[in-house]
């Protein structure tokens, strides 16, 4: 059983093929640069994140030396309200 196209519905059917692969491909461009953007966007967003990362660690730094100081502070009053209870230290007012 042979199937029998007429020349004009095949010329339709080749028609709406190209319509749709030339849309296809107007699309791909716009998919391209849309790509494009994208990696562009993220290449920034790892230099911005990569920033945040090294003040965080420079913070973390900063917080470590102000709690050996408010250490040593700690100890300072410590030391003196135990040395005022004990008689060793005294405050005058003037």
């Amino acid at each position: 059983m042979a199937i029998s196209y007429k020349t004009t519905a095949l010329k339709q059917e080749i028609d709406n093929h190209e319509t749709r692969i030339i849309t296809l491909e107007k699309s791909d461009v716009v998919q391209d640069d849309r790509i494009k953007t994208l990696q562009s966007d993220t290449r920034e967003m790892e230099n911005q994140v990569d920033l945040l990362e090294k003040a965080v660690i420079k913070f973390g730094e900063l917080a470590i030396a102000i709690k050996w100081l408010l250490g040593a502070l700690g100890v300072s009053v410590i030391g003196l309200i135990w040395s005022l209870i004990t008689g060793q230290a005294s405050i005058a007012f003037k």
